[in-house]
């Protein structure tokens, strides 16, 4: 298999100082970067030492998802490197290796092509190198493990040794890369290169970034939609420590930098202590009337008339009309935080016209426009240094805390940490958005679906920041059963608040399924069918559908199946559950990924217990195996603690939850058996993050409906609500 370089892309050569090879991918400037200058480069170098190290950067953020392992790995497959001779270092934002995001499950997917170019193109200028050294043509040579060998004669140079004379020649526009079954390194399960590092103590989070002079900062925030009136900085001061209490001014767009009062100290300890002894006052005017049950109430009163239209095939009112059958149900979610490990933070340090902004982040351009906006300074002034994250679950796609940070150091004078507290992070998060969905579906007199409508009322997260088409970031009008039903019909109704809400993890995909999948679920046994056989039939025949939205261009109903029929198959679904025990099956689409969960549950005093979680994934090609069954173990877990006990709820515009005392996460004894299973086949990698979130809650619900026959439609589930 040969790649031809883009038109888009080249790759340039060069010597590293020690006289190695160095490689760089590049992007012309009609590619349509956010930077026009046409020497910006996309995609990651390569340094390949006289001593045969070769050292890969990470150019997108790790935020526990693995991709500074899995992407150096996709290089050193095409190059042949020695993965033990390959050492792997943390890129800095910049515009050379084009978008460094991470988020939506694109970190492997959308850098696959481009960085196995990289590496073959490594691989061939070495090979050039070594056919003029002996004097032999090019393909009498093969790589292995860090060496080119000439097979007739047995002549081995490792890669250190013709790293500085492929170096001087011109990199190949056309170069051939592998077939997967010639994979070494991609496919196999390798450890996170930041493991030993991270088991010793010694991986730098952004908590541990330290600067000469830091102050550390904590600041006090208004409820949601006040506004500071006035505060006294005197009692503040005089904590031992405090040294400044500045305003921070809110952005035009809320959603970038909020109002509010900081207090920067020598320490974390005297930041916290200043800000308790802080005297603010807020304009609480507009925050009274924010509350939970006033979300519900609005929620309810739109759904009482006609919404946004989304989609509509067919005519619903006459399917339902002429059906022998219909149900209908409203499912609720709640607002949903993310709590990380570690908690929102972020170190800037403005000094000579110029910011360095160094922490844990998701999107590091973001962070330097807003770092850039909250200064004055150009945005080509600003430095963004990555930190490992302690966790991200699209907390850290938004990057006020940049802004807030750069903002306090320039005013400072001095390098600023600034900190959340675990109630900060709580209480001043951007929740996935709550809302309720309402169904109406029809069942003719074979239990086949032939009307289905479906209208959501929420707080979108798009309207929250400002932008237009609020339902596109809360409706995707092609997920299933979009097309799989003749008289389909989505309807949308946006929720105003100054609640804060932003992505979580699976987007709105996590909340969607769980409404759903169960109602899927209602109408298969109001049918007398299987849950599974339903599904199945409902999809129908081997094709792919148009999906517009992210994943896209296509879903594909095989891929569906087979990720429901391998979850069945190995969660022994053919067979009866054990006694007092449930099952329940979801399946969902998510960035391009099919995933299908069955749970076993049991119920004891009122109280849900998970027994066992087994998921089939078809995320294509598993580029490091080790690193994948985590992130669907993660995404698993995460989705059975907002299941069971996720739930923010706020009052005058206040959260209630202020630690995790009150916002309860797993422990340890109700971790589940955890099954999880990949579809192999011939497809590339695609989002694998996110997927497997989506289908656990609404397989839950399944599994306690089946062994209860109580239907549980609202998150989280209430524990005393079923027995």
């Amino acid at each position: 298999m040969s790649a031809p370089i883009e038109r888009r892309t080249f790759i340039v050569a060069g010597l590293t100082a020690a006289g190695g090879l160095l490689l760089t991918v590049r992007l012309k400037a009609d590619a349509g970067l956010r930077s026009q200058d046409a020497a910006e480069a996309l995609g990651a170098f390569v340094r390949i030492d006289t001593n045969g190290v070769v050292t890969v950067m990470a150019k997108n953020p790790e935020i526990g998802t693995g991709v500074k392992t899995s992407l150096p790995m996709i290089i050193a497959e095409e190059l042949d490197a020695d993965w033990g001779k390959v050492l792997v270092e943390q890129a800095p934002l910049d515009t050379r290796y084009g978008d460094q995001f991470t988020g939506g499950s694109t970190g492997v997917w959308q850098n696959w092509d481009l960085l196995r170019r990289v590496g073959a193109t490594a691989r061939a200028m070495l090979l050039s190198a070594a056919a003029v050294r002996l004097r032999v043509e090019p393909s009498s040579l093969r790589t292995e493990a860090g060496f080119v060998i000439h097979p007739p004669t047995g002549r081995r140079l490792g890669y250190g040794e013709l790293a500085a004379d492929a170096a001087k020649a011109p990199a190949p526009t056309d170069v051939p890369l592998k077939r997967s079954s010639e994979y070494r390194i991609v496919g196999k399960p390798i450890g996170g290169v930041d493991n030993p590092a991270i088991v010793r103590g010694a991986v730098a989070y952004g908590l541990d970034v330290r600067f000469p002079g830091m102050l550390f900062a904590a600041i006090a925030r208004p409820p949601f939609g006040a506004a500071l009136r006035r505060y006294d900085a005197a009692a503040a001061l005089a904590v031992p420590g405090v040294k400044q209490v500045i305003r921070v001014p809110g952005a035009a767009n809320r959603s970038l930098m909020q109002e509010g009062v900081a207090v920067l100290a020598e320490n974390t300890w005297a930041a916290f202590r200043g800000r308790e002894a802080l005297v603010v006052e807020w304009d609480e005017t507009a925050s009274a009337g924010e509350s939970t049950p006033a979300i519900r109430e609005k929620a309810l009163q739109l759904l009482a008339r006609p919404g946004t239209l989304i989609r509509s095939d067919g005519d619903v009112a006459a399917g339902l009309s002429g059906a022998a059958k219909v149900l209908e149900a409203d499912y609720e979610v709640p607002f949903l935080a993310h709590v990380p490990m570690e908690p929102v933070n972020c170190t800037a340090w403005v000094r000579n016209g110029a910011c360095t902004v160094h922490g844990p982040m998701q999107n590091p351009d973001g962070v330097r426009s807003i770092a850039a906006e909250a200064t004055g300074i150009p945005p080509e002034r600003v430095t963004v240094l990555m930190a490992r994250s302690g966790g991200g679950f699209g907390r850290r796609l938004q990057s006020e805390y940049g802004g807030e940070a750069a903002f306090l150091s320039k005013v400072a004078a001095a390098p600023v940490q600034m900190v959340r507290s675990r109630e900060d992070d709580l209480r001043h998060d951007l929740y996935r958005p709550a809302g309720i969905h309402r169904f109406r579906g029809g069942l003719d007199a074979g239990g086949r679906v032939v009307a289905w409508s479906h209208r959501l009322a929420n707080t979108s997260r798009y309207a929250y920041a400002g932008r237009n088409n609020p339902e596109r970031s809360e409706l995707y009008k092609d997920d299933p059963p979009a097309a799989l039903v003749p008289n389909f019909r989505l309807e949308y109704a946006n929720i105003p608040t100054a609640i804060p809400t932003g992505a979580w993890r699976a987007t709105l995909h996590s909340a969607n399924a769980f409404a759903v999948q169960g109602f899927l679920d209602e109408l298969a046994h109001a049918a007398g069918k299987d849950p599974l056989a339903f599904r199945l039939d409902l999809l129908g025949g081997d094709r792919d559908l148009p999906y517009s939205d992210h994943g896209g261009p296509v879903l594909s109903t095989a891929r569906l199946k087979g990720v429901l029929r391998l979850a069945a198959a190995r969660a022994g679904w053919d067979r009866p559950p054990p006694s007092g025990v449930g099952r329940g099956i979801a399946a969902h689409f998510t960035f391009s990924g099919y995933v299908g969960v069955v749970a076993e549950v049991s119920v004891a005093n009122g109280a849900i217990r998970v027994r066992r979680l087994v998921a089939a994934v078809d995320c294509g090609l598993v580029v490091n195996p080790s690193g994948a069954e985590g992130q669907v173990q993660g995404a698993m877990l995460d989705a059975t603690q907002a299941a069971l006990y996720g739930e923010i709820n706020v009052e005058r515009g206040r959260v209630v939850e202020g630690n995790l005392g009150q916002y309860r996460l797993l422990r340890m004894s109700e971790i589940p058996e955890l099954g999880v299973h990949f579809v192999a086949g011939p497809h590339p990698p695609t989002g694998l993050g996110e997927p497997a979130v989506s289908p656990v809650a609404p397989a839950i619900a399944n599994a306690v409906f089946a062994l209860t026959g109580r239907r549980l439609r609202r998150l989280p589930f209430r524990l005393g609500a079923v027995g």
